[in-house]
């Protein structure tokens, strides 16, 4: 959303989706995106602000400041120090960590610092905080329920996946409101009944996941070692750790895979990169293409990128263009492109849990056959498309 979070236009967007067909409906599930949140007034119900996503930037110059504060470096390396005496995978996992404008707690810290409200209505014990599935429950129940599920959770950074619960340790570091926080469920537990206004009956929101989580299980990702690609907005690549923590290093971090009734905590390893399917939307937003579908006949038209290379750091950066360059070769930089950040991260993740035996993929860029098949070239093991 570019612009206010408005709960009419959740109304319109869920009537649109029934098909006039609401009768039908036995329950609802969410995914959403991992990591966007809103906050809001508890009283009111009106937000703060837009939603903030992963991708916002207003936190990087506290993320530097952070990381590079003489008492942070020398927590981190006392913290890794003790870790690797007592082999704790906690403190390795915190020693690790680096902060980024993709982590939750520092963007909170931004709008606690720079919206005055909401450090107002943390005082009166009125704030509220939600990742879009807290918000989405919270519209759909009538304001009657707060609460988010394990996967949405832990992937704020703010929750303890060790221990389980909001850490308030984390609060602490980074002045994020920890009373702000919203109940943690299991992934498919029950979450509320929709207010009857909005489809005509009411109807119980019965399972709520992360995106590629819930992508995974969609897939039968489900069994240790299995591992899985995302091209979304950025690219991610995933294996299943089962009960192992992956200790956090540069290049691959942990996550909670789900967490259901009566069953343990299933983790995954994940390494991301940030750039993904948008660079082939510039392509299209440029006018090196007309459309998606046609970006691998373009780029298969010529046999090379004629030494054009896409770095991809910078959405319409290339590297070697000549006076005159065919928009062919640019394209074709920019699928290969794909496929390297691809391999990188698949190697990522074998250097800790080995080759894996195939890959899956899914998300847009997924659709193109010459990024698939150049990454099971490069790769020498087999890409399914979901």
């Amino acid at each position: 959303y570019q612009r206010r979070v408005r709960g009419d236009d959740l109304v319109c967007l869920m009537r649109q989706a029934s098909g006039g067909r609401q009768s039908r409906i036995a329950a609802i599930g969410i995914s959403t995106q991992r990591g966007t949140f809103l906050t809001w007034n508890k009283v009111t119900s009106e937000c703060l602000h837009n939603f903030i996503t992963w991708a916002d930037l207003r936190s990087a110059k506290m993320c530097d400041d952070f990381n590079n504060s003489y008492i942070v470096r020398m927590g981190k390396t006392i913290l890794w120090l003790l870790g690797s005496i007592v082999g704790s995978t906690h403190m390795i996992c915190a020693a690790n960590f680096t902060v980024r404008t993709s982590n939750v707690h520092m963007r909170l810290k931004w709008v606690m610092e720079n919206i005055p409200i909401a450090a107002e209505l943390e005082a009166s014990g009125n704030l509220r905080f939600g990742t879009l599935d807290s918000w989405l429950i919270n519209k759909l129940t009538g304001g009657t329920t707060w609460i988010s599920d394990y996967t949405n959770a832990v992937a704020t950074g703010l929750y303890d996946m060790w221990d389980g619960g909001w850490c308030p340790y984390m609060a602490t570091v980074f002045g994020t409101p920890f009373k702000a926080m919203p109940e943690v469920r299991d992934c498919n537990a029950f979450y509320g009944h929709t207010k009857t206004e909005i489809l005509g009956i009411s109807v119980p929101v019965c399972g709520v996941m992360g995106d590629v989580q819930a992508s995974m299980v969609g897939n039968r990702i489900i069994k240790e070692g299995d591992f899985k690609l995302t091209f979304g907005t950025c690219i991610s690549g995933s294996v299943i750790t089962g009960s192992y923590i992956h200790p956090v290093a540069t290049t691959v971090f942990p996550q909670l895979a789900w967490k259901l009734r009566g069953q343990d905590k299933v983790y995954m390893a994940e390494s991301m990169c940030i750039n993904g399917s948008r660079c082939l939307d510039w392509a299209v937003t440029s006018g090196l293409v007309r459309s998606i579908e046609e970006v691998d006949s373009v780029a298969s038209s010529v046999h090379s990128t004629d030494g054009i290379m896409f770095p991809g750091a910078i959405t319409d950066s290339f590297v070697g263009l000549p006076d005159n360059p065919n928009s062919a070769h640019q394209v074709r930089a920019i699928l290969e492109a794909h496929v390297f950040k691809s391999k990188l991260l698949v190697d990522n993740l074998a250097d800790f849990y080995g080759p894996p035996n195939r890959i899956v993929a899914d998300g847009g860029a997924s659709k193109s056959n010459f990024i698939l098949s150049n990454l099971a070239k490069l790769s020498n093991v087999n890409v399914l498309r979901c």
